[in-house]
């Protein structure tokens, strides 16, 4: 069974194939999640191709989850072959599943982002100045909890985060300015000032045990403050994400009148034609676009 063997499976990929924290918490979060459905209680060998793609393209599925989901059990059915815990991989014979990509969903409601920055206002530190970042430069979550005391770069006219080890792998920088993320230069500013400095390499946040903030952790969080400004549905989930945070803020971006080419690189897509998909155009501005053409 899955159970008996993925704990040894995530040890090899960390100690044996040194893959990076972030890929082996993808693989820890989809197996642990496959653990607790009955298909995964019988052998690894009475695992069919089209039972495991069916699981792969269950809901939520985004093109990226898909990817993620087949990335993740057919590196562990290779591995369990190799240790002849199953005689084949049911995967060898898998062909990309086509899953319908959704559009972005950014923030519409202004009552609704005003009442989420109020509450990442109120919040602690350091959830507060993490929540903040999200919000104002649109990076995603790992970049932001990844970041290391040397990657801030305050210095007046120059202030920038840099990103060592992005989505893509293709490293960058995140441009601060007084206009564009006030709130994170002030808050960034008075986060550094109240560190004990030990080195470049330090976390920039902690949690409240002096380790490393997790995904789950942060989510945690999240959710708790939607619930504290009552954005949550009936059975009291987040109505947002925190990835909606990066679709709001791109939206905001297009809205603002940027180039496509200043989005992509401030989103840190390699390929142009994500952020074409990432970022769309509100109804609002399709309308007036529609009722109010420019003068030729």
């Amino acid at each position: 069974m899955l159970q008996e063997y993925y704990y040894q499976f995530l040890q090899d990929c960390s100690q044996l194939y040194h893959l990076k924290p972030n890929t082996i918490r993808a693989y820890r979060y989809e197996l642990s999640a496959a653990t607790q459905h009955p298909f995964f209680h019988s052998k690894l060998d009475d695992m069919t191709l089209n039972d495991l793609e069916r699981w792969i393209s269950r809901p939520p599925a985004a093109p990226s989850t898909v990817a993620r989901r087949t990335a993740t059990f057919s590196r562990f059915f290779d591995w369990a072959v190799r240790h002849h815990l199953c005689n084949h991989n049911p995967l060898d014979g898998h062909r990309p599943i086509k899953i319908t990509r959704h559009l972005p969903k950014p923030i519409q409601r202004e009552v609704d982002r005003q009442r989420i920055e109020s509450a990442i206002a109120a919040a602690s530190v350091p959830y507060r100045i993490v929540f903040t970042i999200l919000r104002e430069t649109g990076m995603r979550v790992s970049e932001v909890l990844d970041l290391r005391i040397g990657d801030v770069i305050l210095e007046a006219g120059h202030e920038m985060l840099r990103i060592r080890e992005p989505k893509n792998r293709i490293e960058r920088s995140v441009i601060l300015t007084p206009s564009a993320t006030p709130k994170s230069l002030r808050a960034l500013r008075q986060h550094l000032k109240g560190l004990a400095y030990t080195g470049d390499y330090e976390l920039l946040f902690r949690s409240n045990r002096g380790t490393k903030i997790s995904y789950d952790t942060a989510h945690y969080q999240w959710a708790k403050l939607c619930r504290s400004v009552q954005l949550i549905n009936q059975e009291g989930h987040p109505l947002y994400t925190l990835h909606q945070l990066r679709h709001t803020r791109a939206s905001e971006l297009v809205a603002q009148g940027q180039g496509i080419e200043i989005v992509q690189r401030i989103l840190g897509h390699r390929d142009i034609r994500s952020t074409l998909a990432y970022v769309e155009l509100n109804d609002d501005q399709v309308r007036a676009a529609l009722e109010y053409p420019k003068r030729r």
